[in-house]
Order: C-alpha cells, then structure tokens, then sequence
C-alpha cells in the first residue's frame, strides 16, 4: 500500500477536536479520584502532537507479539524501525538480520534489562512500540512517557493504578501520546458497531458486554516443562485473580458507549471461581507429589466483573483463562431502538416507534448495514491488511491508524485516559474477588473532562 493511500481516513472529530486544546480544572468525583492537574499541565483532550512525515520506532520485546510488530510495522506508511530492544541478544539479531535481508534499514540494538532507559535517553526514536511481558508494561511506558517520548502500549496495558496515574500526569506534563494496542478495536465487525452506536442506529445506549473466552494452551505448555518449577510466562498469574486480560472483551464497548467521552467508567464488582485449572493441569501432567504441583495459583479460570458508569449505564465483562473450548471473543450493546452484536455481526433494530425488533437482519438488510455503518479502512484496504496479518487484519490497521494519525498531527483512536481507565480494571478487580465482591470505585484520570469530552465520529 503507498503511503498516498487511506489518507483521506479520519474521523470529523478529529479535525474539529485538533483546533482547540481544553485545560481542566474539575476535581473529579469518587473516592478514588485525584485532584485537578497540577498547574502546567493541561488536559490531553482533543490532544494532537506537531506532524511526523516519518516516523521512527523503537519495539521494545521482540518475542512473540513483539516479533510480529517488528515485520508488521516496516508495512506501515509512514514508520521506520529504528531501534530493537531486548533482553536476549540473540533474538534481537535475528529480527535485525531478517530485517536487514528484507530491504529494510538495519535497527539498532539495545540489550539488558533496563537498556529501555538507555534507548528512551538516547534519541534515535520518536516513539517506542511495547511488546513486553505483562509485568513490565507500566514500568517501561512510564519511564518513555516521561522522556516524552510517544508510547504504544500492548495489552493489557499497566497493571496498577499508581503507575497508570503517572503515565497520565506524565503525558500531560510532556505532551505526548500513550495509547493502549486494543487491536480488537480495529476488529472489522467491532468497527462496524461503534460507528452504528456514534450514529445513533440504537438510539440511547443502556448496557454492554464483552467476552473475552481464551483457552491458553500454549501457556499451559510453555509454563509447565520442568516438574519443579513454572516458567515466566505464568508468572503474570500465579498470585494475581480478578479479571487480568480485559481490554479485548471493554475496548470496543468502552468506544461504542462514549466512555471518557460524554461518560466515565466509575466502579465495578468481580467474582471470579477458586481457579482450579493450573493445579490440575500440572498434577495431570507430572503427579501430585511433583514440586511443581504444590504451587497454588490465585487466578480464576472464570472472570465475570460488572462494571457501572457515571451515566448510569451498566457493562458486563467476561473471561476464561485455562478451561478448554473454541476461542470465544465478542461485544455487545444494548440501546433504547435495538441491540448489535459482534462475531458474528447481528443487528436488531426497532424499525418504528414500539414495533419491537423480533428478528436479526438478515441477507440484502445486513449487508447493507454493512456498507453503510462498516469502516472505510476495510472497504479499501481489507486485502493489504490481511496479506501483511496480525489476527486477519487487525493488528495492521491497527497500527496504521495511529501512524496515520501522528503524520497528520491528529488525536489518536485511543488515547492515555483509555489507556488507564481500561487498565484499571486489572487491579480493581483483583481487589473486589479477594474481598467478597466488594464494589470497587473507579479512579476518573480525566478529572471531570469526560463531562464535556464530546464523542467520537466514525473510523
């Protein structure tokens, strides 16, 4: 794809948003709420960082989803892989070779444990692509955040709350943006459904859900090959519960329900089961009495938390981490006209006033609804998104539109009040299981903005 193409993409939103910048000084409700900004920074609403024709990239983990990034993002228009950063040097060779025998300009590498500080110092990048192990995500955004550098962050982004909040304060001090990679954002139905919800097809949203329903067999594989101990990859679990991995079912719901943008995400209850699947697995696998089979795990194996907005409204989250079944993953929502669902798309729409909506759209009906509510980004680009990958597309348009975005000095789809709102979930939900469902509030990183955040248009 040329870099000419796709770029007449955006939202209204975006341009009418760009020309104007809002300073708040609202003290946010709640008991979990801060205090206005401290004096010299301003609110990134509306926030769009000066032009970058080119722009030069840092990923940071260059393992798993970190090694597809790297051959993914050399497709984009419009970016330059700069810069690799790992802890094994080995690995990171190996991308900055194939790179290299591609035609592409070879990184440089930066190698250790804490060589993210030494390559966010360093100046060779615009902006750093976080691919890590869940643990280090909050630790490494907020250390590029404050070198004002701009951070995309994959899911499911920061995991506590102290560090979420200094992301954004740092953000806003430094001006520079930070936004989650919810590639299930850019989900070709999921994009169909938000943009219906901002035009209005269901009329007054009332609820959501998301589930998230994600059978890890790999990880079962991965963190059990020694019979005496469990690998880093379970780690992330071990003596966490509550809803780790949220932002694929909230995401879509989050954008399609305008939250941060007319509404904020204010508290949540959780209840998730004793978490029975890691121990059994691993005494299946090496017998009870195996070392490795005494650890004790805290994560559930089934997650379902409810979320309650400031609006009123109401979302319900679900996830399974390690009970075998199909990959399950959809969104819904619910409004005054009709409902919408997702994988597959089905819509349901009270065609006149008190008629009801007995039926889902069917045939000629839904693919007109298709073409009329689906987004521009896969009715040009669908072929070239699938061709260069990351789950059937999405991972692509993805990161093309924040590229897109940053070229052309526009706010992003996602910005660092998504980001720690979304991330909050992790750690209040952990701590609503571990106290009886305890209902827990929800920080407002926006400080009262979203009350006149005006909602997003179409992508």
């Amino acid at each position: 794809m040329g870099s000419g193409e796709c770029q007449d993409i955006g939202r209204r939103a975006f341009l009418e948003r760009a020309a104007w910048a809002v300073t708040v000084a609202a003290v946010g409700s709640g008991a979990a709420s801060k205090a206005a900004p401290v004096q010299g920074k301003a609110s990134l609403v509306g926030f769009a960082a000066s032009k970058l024709e080119k722009i030069r990239v840092a990923v940071i983990g260059t393992g798993g989803r970190g090694g597809s990034a790297v051959h993914r993002l050399c497709h984009v228009p419009g970016v330059e892989v700069v810069a690799l950063c790992e802890l094994d040097e080995n690995k990171a060779k190996h991308h900055q070779q194939a790179l290299k025998k591609n035609g592409f300009r070879e990184p440089q590498l930066f190698i250790g444990p804490e060589a993210y500080k030494k390559l966010c110092e360093s100046g060779v990048c615009d902006l750093v692509h976080i691919n890590t192990n869940w643990e280090s995500h909050g630790m490494i955004a907020r250390y590029s955040v404050e070198c004002g550098i701009h951070t995309m962050v994959e899911v499911p982004g920061v995991r506590r709350i102290d560090d979420a909040w200094a992301i954004v304060e740092a953000a806003e001090k430094n001006r520079c943006h930070c936004m989650p990679l919810s590639n299930c954002c850019y989900d070709e139905d999921a994009m169909t459904m938000i943009n219906a919800a901002h035009a209005g097809i269901l009329g007054e949203l009332v609820h959501g859900e998301g589930c998230y329903l994600h059978f890890t067999r790999n990880l079962r594989s991965q963190g059990f090959q020694d019979a005496n101990r469990i690998f880093s990859s379970l780690e992330a679990l071990r003596n966490h519960t509550g809803m780790c991995y949220c932002v694929h079912a909230l995401g879509p719901i989050s954008l399609a329900m305008n939250i941060n943008r007319g509404d904020r995400l204010e508290h949540l209850v959780s209840m998730g089961n004793k978490g029975f699947g890691w121990e059994m697995y691993a005494q299946k696998k090496f017998g009870p009495k195996a070392r490795v089979s005494q650890i004790r795990f805290e994560a559930n194996d089934f997650n379902t938390t409810c979320v309650y907005t400031a609006q009123g409204k109401t979302i319900l989250l679900r996830q399974c981490n390690d009970v075998p079944m199909p990959y399950t993953r959809f969104n819904s929502i619910y409004g005054f006209n009709g409902t919408i669902e997702t994988r597959p798309l089905r819509v349901a729409v009270e065609k006149k006033f008190d008629a009801g909506a007995g039926n889902f759209l069917e045939g000629a009906e839904l693919d007109a609804f298709r073409a009329k509510y689906g987004s521009p980004l896969w009715r040009k680009d669908a072929a070239t998104a699938k061709r260069i990958g990351g789950h059937g597309g999405q991972d692509y348009f993805m990161d093309f539109r924040w590229a897109h975005c940053i070229r052309n000095g526009l706010p992003l789809d996602m910005n660092v009040y998504d980001l720690a709102a979304w991330s909050a979930i992790f750690e209040l939900s952990e701590k609503s299981v571990r106290n009886r469902s305890q209902a827990q509030d929800i920080p407002d990183f926006m400080r009262g903005a979203w009350k006149t955040t005006k909602p997003d248009t179409a992508i």
